[in-house]
C-alpha cells in the first residue's frame, strides 16, 4: 500500500512537496494562499463487508471535513461552506515574496552538538550542590552561551566532548573518532592564530584550554601535547597583555590557564612569566572573595623557588642570590600559606573524617585500605583547595627541607618536626583522593587527583622501604582513575618526564 502523504490538502491538490510547518505550511503562505491544514495524524479506515463475497470493500474517508479545522471560526463557518473552500489571500501588509528567506532549522550536526555539550558537562562537573564551584571549573557552565559562530571553538568543542563520551563508556572506536576531531581542532587552532585579530579572542584562548583538557582525557603524547598547548596559551596572553583580562568570562580562562601554567610549573621547576608583578595584579581584586584565587596567588610563586634552588646548586645562580636569601624568601612564602589556611578554617576544618566504606565505589579502583578513614568536604571547591595547598606545600617544604639539611646542621628534633609536617601533607593529600574518584564530583575532581597523588608518590619514593606499601597504593590508584584498558599503552605515572628533560636541555618555560 502506498504511504499516505501528510502534506497540507493544498501542496496535496498541487501535488507538490510540502514542508508540512504547522500550523500554516510555509508554501502556501509564500504563495499569499491561505493553507487549509492537514488530516489528522490518526483517523479510522472504515470497511464495508459484502455479504456475498465476505470481502471487505473501502469506504473512502471524507477528508473534507479536517479542511481549515485549524482556523478559528471566523475564518469558516458551516453556514458559509463555499468560503471553506475559497482561496483566501493574506493582506497586502503581511504577505511576502515567494523567494523570501525562511527561518533555518537546526541542522542535525549543531543539534548533536548541544546535546553532546550537556553531556560532556554533566559528566565533567561535579553534581553535588555547595558553594560557587572554582574559577576553571565555573568556566565550563559558559560554554553552552558561547557564540555557535566560533569555528575553533566548535571543533575544540567537539573534540573534548566525544573524548568525555569514550573515557565514560570505554568506547575505542570513539576514541578513534575523537582523535579525528582533534585534528581538525587543531587545524581550527593554527588558523585562528595565524589572524592577528582571532588569535586575541577569548573563543581561541578558550579553545585552546578545552585542547589542553582533551590531552589530559585521552592524549597519547606522553605529556607533550599538554605542555605545548600550555605553552602556546602563554604566548596568547603575553599578546594579549595583563589589561585584556576585565570581563567575568575572561577572567576564568585566565584562572584556569594559570593552574595548568602552575602544574607544569611544579613539573618543570621552572617559573612563567604568571608570576610576575603585572600578572599578579590581575587577580588582586578577585582573590579578596575567593579564597581559591588568593591560594592561587601564593602558590605561583613556588616554581621560581624551585628554579632559584636548582640554579643554586648548579652554580649558576645570579649575584647575591644567596643561600640565605633563598630560604628567607620560602619562608616569607610558606607563612602567607600558613595565613591563609588560618583564615579558610576560622570556622574550623572544612572535611569531616568518615569511614572509607562511605565512598565504597572507590574500591573498585583500588582495593587496599592503606588510607582509612578519608576526608569527606563540606563541598566541592574545599576539597579542590585543600587538596592544592596540601599539594604545593609539600612540594615546597621538601624543597627547603632538603636545602637546610645541605647548608644547615640540623638536631634530631628539628628533623622529626620536618618528617612529621611532610609525612602530613602527603598523608592529606592520600584521604583525599575517595572523595575525588565518585562519580558525583565528576571527571574534573577525578583528574585534578592525579597530579597531587605524583607528588605525594614521590614523597613515598623518597622515603624508600618504610613508606613502600603507600607508594604502590598511589600508584594502584593512579592507573586505576585514568581508565584501565581504555589506552592502548600504558600512561606512566609521571606523563611529562620526557617534557622535563626537554625544557631542561632547552631552558624555555614561558
Amino acid at each position: 500500500m502506498p504511504k499516505r502523504s501528510t502534506g497540507c490538502f493544498e501542496c496535496r491538490k498541487r501535488k507538490v512537496r510540502c514542508d508540512e510547518s504547522k500550523p500554516e505550511c510555509n508554501i502556501c503562505v509564500r504563495r499569499g494562499t491561505k493553507c487549509p491544514g492537514y488530516r489528522p495524524t490518526q483517523s479510522f479506515i472504515l470497511h464495508k463487508f459484502d455479504e456475498q463475497t465476505d470481502k471487505p470493500a473501502l469506504i473512502k474517508e471524507d477528508e473534507n471535513r479536517y479542511r481549515y479545522s485549524n482556523q478559528s471560526p471566523t475564518s469558516s463557518t458551516s453556514s458559509e461552506p463555499s468560503r471553506a473552500h475559497a482561496v483566501a489571500r493574506l493582506p497586502a501588509s503581511q504577505a511576502r515574496p515567494v523567494d523570501a528567506p525562511l527561518p533555518k532549522r537546526v541542522s542535525s550536526i549543531a543539534t548533536d552538538r548541544i546535546q553532546h555539550l550537556g553531556t560532556f558537562i554533566a559528566l565533567y562537573l561535579p553534581r553535588a550542590d555547595g558553594p560557587a564551584l572554582p574559577p576553571p571549573s565555573a568556566l565550563m557552565l559558559a560554554l553552552p552561551s558561547m557564540p555557535a559562530t566560533s569555528e575553533v571553538l566548535s571543533a575544540a568543542v567537539d573534540a573534548l566532548s566525544a573524548a568525555q563520551l569514550a573515557v565514560n563508556n570505554r568506547n575505542q572506536p570513539l576514541i578513534n573518532r575523537s582523535r579525528s576531531l582533534y585534528g581538525t581542532a587543531l587545524s581550527q587552532m593554527l588558523k585562528a592564530i595565524q589572524d592577528p585579530t582571532t588569535a586575541l579572542k577569548d573563543e581561541t584562548l578558550l579553545s585552546t584550554y578545552l585542547l589542553t583538557l582533551y590531552e589530559v582525557f585521552v592524549g597519547i603524547t606522553q605529556g607533550h601535547g599538554f605542555f605545548y598547548h600550555v605553552q602556546g596559551l602563554l604566548h596568547l596572553l603575553k599578546q594579549r597583555g595583563p589589561a585584556s583580562f576585565q570581563s567575568r568570562l575572561s577572567m576564568q580562562i585566565f584562572h584556569a590557564i594559570r593552574y595548568n601554567s602552575l602544574s607544569i610549573g611544579y613539573h618543570m621547576r621552572k617559573a612563567s612569566m604568571l608570576d610576575s608583578p603585572e600578572w599578579r595584579a590581575v587577580t588582586v581584586n578577585a582573590a579578596k572573595v575567593d579564597p581559591y584565587v588568593a591560594l592561587q596567588d601564593i602558590c605561583i610563586g613556588i616554581p621560581r623557588i624551585l628554579e632559584r634552588t636548582d640554579k643554586l646548586a648548579s652554580g649558576s645562580s645570579s649575584p647575591g642570590d644567596s643561600f640565605d636569601a633563598l630560604i628567607e624568601d620560602s619562608q616569607r612564602l610558606a607563612d602567607r600559606a600558613f595565613d591563609w589556611l588560618s583564615n579558610f578554617e576560622k570556622n574550623g576544618p572544612r572535611y569531616d573524617q568518615v569511614p572509607l566504606d562511605v565512598f565504597n565505589c572507590f574500591l573498585d579502583i583500588c582495593a587496599d585500605r592503606v588510607f582509612d578513614p578519608v576526608f569527606d568536604f563540606h563541598y566541592f571547591s574545599a576539597g579542590i583547595c585543600y587538596m592544592i595547598y596540601w599539594m604545593s606545600m609539600l612540594i615546597m617544604q621538601s624543597n627547603t627541607f632538603k636545602l637546610l639539611r645541605q647548608y644547615r646542621q640540623l638536631e634530631v628534633k628539628q628533623l622529626m618536626m620536618w618528617d612529621r609536617q611532610l609525612g602530613g601533607y602527603a598523608d592529606s593529600i592520600c584521604r583525599s583522593i575517595p572523595y575525588n574518584c565518585r562519580p558525583i564530583t565528576g571527571y574534573t575532581a577525578k583528574f585534578g587527583s592525579l597530579t597531587p597523588l605524583v607528588v605525594a608518590r614521590k614523597y613515598y619514593d623518597v622515603k624508600g622501604q618504610s613508606k613502600e606499601v603507600e607508594a604502590k597504593w598511589c600508584e594502584a590508584v593512579y592507573m586505576g582513575a585514568r581508565v584501565p584498558g581504555l589506552y592502548q599503552t600504558p600512561v606512566p605515572l609521571e606523563p611529562m618526564r620526557a617534557v622535563k628533560a626537554t625544557v631542561k636541555d632547552n631552558d624555555k618555560f614561558i
